[in-house]
């Protein structure tokens, strides 16, 4: 008998498609990719459903082109995530499929492991014998590790000894097995030693206890206060137990040190999950996950889709950071999938952060997650001692107290880090004759001057253009830069401290492969230096040799109109001056304000970081908004200034038909940078205390909303639970 199956194509539209087999019902299981025509063209789709064909005329369905897996490729319960990200966000379900899977298995690539030979020692050797200085090469290093090495660890280390593997082999001192095929990391000889404090080896068990149950920890600790070793001590024990533990970072240049912690401590069943990845070698950790094979599985936001075959644990370590939030197509975020995980899995979630989000607060103090503290550094580290230096009256980017102090620092065989929060060499290009400024002609902001490119460079839509030697308006040959970035800071330093290398830290330096690696791996080798850069230095590096930190811009936040400007300030100052002091040096922070006398500062600074977020907590509720309230933003964009707007309006109007007392509907209005990439952006707000009727709201409208005209022609999203309305 023929079968009908409901199937979820890559597409924008918010439906499934039902496609003809000429198998039964019973030969689909849903998680399958299947072949199928669509709109012309043949696209991979992910089966939902199926049932036996009783009264369908066959006419009115199209074929099924190919079945691909004879099994389902996707697990019940990863499936079950996934439907539940559709229906929770309002996304195509289609789309979600896609966002969950690695690029070769979303299209019709077989699910199947590279296989490679490793060789271990041989149980009954007979050491006696005399061998070459490969052979006995070979042999020292798998005495060195307690599990079998691959060809291919055994020849990064040694080179090319293939006949040499073959001559132990005959000899039968070593044996070969084909195993799947685990990724090569640079990690030394396992070290099986790891002393936790009491506070550490308290929260461990702590943790410990609900092993085997749902329970959200929200392990806030201060910078240094050693939460990487508390992860590491849980993933040993759940994978004494044959269980997996799935760890989330919140950036690429995080993994390298995380991984070579994690394989120091418990060996090579470790797979990574995140963008430089290689496409093979992706869909390699991916399989791994699922057949059980890796048992730590270490990345960024979109590893919260690896399928784990024996769940034990899952880590989100700073979990406060806002790249957990996808900001475009699927709008996800990494933390709130990772919540629903942990309770289908039935296993405990760990949040871990110095600053935790207003929301992991909120639930806390809620009763909803067990918060857990560590209020004292590690191995008896010092907090650093933090200074505000006033920027008033400042005609140089850097204050001479600064310099003064990384002066002294440097002396002392000491390194130094300063953080300025904008890349390139200044923001603002000016003629003063007619008052011409550097504006992108695709958006609504400044172009910024990157000196050393010879360009002027758009950060938002990355339109580029050379550095012009005139004003293009009145000819005027003499132009001003004003403002400083990271290249300008870079710059002055390299000629005040010309005997000291300046090393900078941003996206433009570090897009090479394994460039930023290289200047970690510089960093650590202690020499004195100066280090410039951005966020990415901000968060979990461990520079032991950082007795400095200034922060060169700190009023960003202060005044910015997005309404998590002031906690994200808050954020980035205690992660950075986190950095200072980490091994046994004191360390010390200046922060460069032109408002020392803000209440900001003495909520931070004299009291601590629990202050400040108390304060925006209140604040937050009594103007009704996250966490206290629940939003969604309904975006459009047009390349025509106005229909962005109707849009909107038309999708008000749909929704005023469907009246719910509970939602507040705000707006639409334009985004605060209206024109982006040459669209014209307009957002439209919906706030209600619970989430339950604007999901109701959401469920009534958007099948309307689908059908507008105005809807096909413009692009449109749904942002649920926004981190930024800008």
């Amino acid at each position: 008998m023929s079968s009908i199956v409901q199937v979820a194509v890559p597409c924008p539209l918010r439906q499934t498609f039902d496609y003809l087999s000429e198998l039964d019902a019973d030969s689909w299981q849903p998680g399958m990719r299947v072949k199928v025509s669509f709109s012309g063209r043949n696209v991979i789709g992910i089966v939902i459903s199926s049932k036996n064909n009783d009264s369908v005329d066959q006419k009115t369905l199209k074929n099924i082109e190919q079945r691909i897996d004879e099994q389902a490729l996707i697990p019940q319960t990863l499936f079950d995530i996934i439907v539940w990200v559709s229906r929770y966000y309002h996304h195509p379900i289609g789309e979600c499929f896609q966002a969950a899977l690695p690029k070769q298995l979303r299209r019709a690539d077989a699910a199947q492991l590279q296989y490679e030979t490793y060789w271990r020692l041989a149980k009954n050797r007979q050491p006696e014998q005399r061998l070459g200085k490969k052979q006995q090469q070979i042999i020292n290093l798998l005495e060195q590790h307690q599990n079998a090495l691959s060809d291919s660890q055994i020849k990064k280390q040694l080179g090319s000894c293939k006949s040499s593997l073959e001559g132990l082999q005959k000899l039968e001192l070593i044996q070969a097995d084909q195993t799947a095929k685990m990724p090569l990391f640079n990690g030394n000889i396992l070290d099986h030693s790891q002393t936790l404090n009491s506070d550490q080896q308290s929260i461990v068990e702590t943790v410990w206890q609900h092993k085997d149950n749902f329970q959200p920890f929200l392990l806030h600790g201060v910078t240094g206060s050693g939460k990487t070793e508390i992860y590491i001590e849980l993933t040993a024990r759940m994978m004494e137990q044959g269980k997996q533990v799935l760890v989330l970072i919140p950036e690429i240049g995080l993994t390298g040190q995380f991984v070579e912690r994690f394989y120091a401590r418990l060996g090579s069943q470790i797979v990574v999950m995140h963008s430089s990845v290689s496409d093979s070698e992706r869909k390699q950790a991916w399989l791994l996950a699922r057949e059980g094979a890796a048992k730590v599985i270490i990345g960024t936001r979109s590893a919260i889709f690896t399928p784990l075959l024996n769940p034990g644990l899952v880590i989100i370590d700073e979990e406060h950071d806002s790249s957990y939030k996808q900001q475009d197509g699927l709008r996800y975020h990494a933390r709130n999938i990772a919540m629903v995980r942990g309770r289908n899995h039935g296993i405990p979630v760990v949040l871990g952060s110095a600053t935790p989000s207003l929301e992991s607060l909120h639930l806390a103090s809620q009763g909803r997650y067990q918060k857990l503290q560590l209020t004292e550094r590690a191995g008896g580290a010092q907090l650093p001692k933090v200074e505000l230096v006033s920027t008033e009256g400042l005609s140089e980017s850097i204050s001479p107290q600064m310099l003064q102090a990384i002066e002294k620092h440097l002396a002392r065989g000491n390194q130094v880090l300063l953080f300025i929060n904008r890349r390139g060499f200044a923001p603002i290009l000016m003629c003063h004759e007619c008052n011409w400024q550097a504006h992108c002609k695709h958006c609504d902001a400044r172009m910024v001057v990157h000196q050393h490119r010879n360009i002027l460079f758009c950060h938002h839509c990355g339109y580029i253009q050379r550095l012009p030697d005139e004003c293009p308006d009145c000819g005027h040959k003499e132009l001003k830069h004003y403002g400083a970035g990271t290249e300008k800071i870079e710059q002055s330093l390299a000629r005040r401290f010309a005997n000291y290398p300046v090393i900078r830290i941003d996206r433009d330096t570090t897009q090479a492969k394994n460039a930023f690696a290289e200047i970690v791996a510089e960093i650590q080798s202690g020499e004195p230096q100066i280090l410039v850069g951005t966020q990415m230095l901000a968060k979990g590096h461990d520079f032991h040799n950082v007795t400095l930190v200034g922060i060169v811009d700190a009023d960003h936040g202060l005044f910015s109109a997005d309404f998590r400007a002031t906690e994200n300030l808050a954020q980035l100052v205690v992660q950075v001056t986190g950095r200072a002091g980490r091994g046994q040096k004191k360390g010390q922070v200046m922060i460069q304000t032109s408002q020392p006398d803000h209440e900001f500062w003495r909520h931070l600074l004299h009291q601590n970081y629990a202050s400040v977020a108390e304060a925006l907590l209140q604040e937050r509720t009594q103007l009704m908004m996250p966490p206290s309230h629940y939003w969604v933003v309904i975006r459009s964009e047009a390349m025509i200034q106005n229909e962005a707007m109707q849009l909107l309006f038309d999708v008000l109007s749909v929704m005023q038909k469907y009246p719910s007392p509970e939602v507040i509907l705000l707006g639409p209005v334009p985004a605060l940078m209206e024109k982006k990439a040459g669209r014209y952006r307009a957002q439209l707000l919906l706030s209600c205390a619970q989430r339950k009727p604007l999901h109701q709201l959401l469920d009534q409208t958007l099948p309307e909303i689908s059908k507008l005209k105005l809807a096909r022609k413009c692009r449109w999203s749904v942002d649920v639970d926004p981190v930024a309305l800008i």
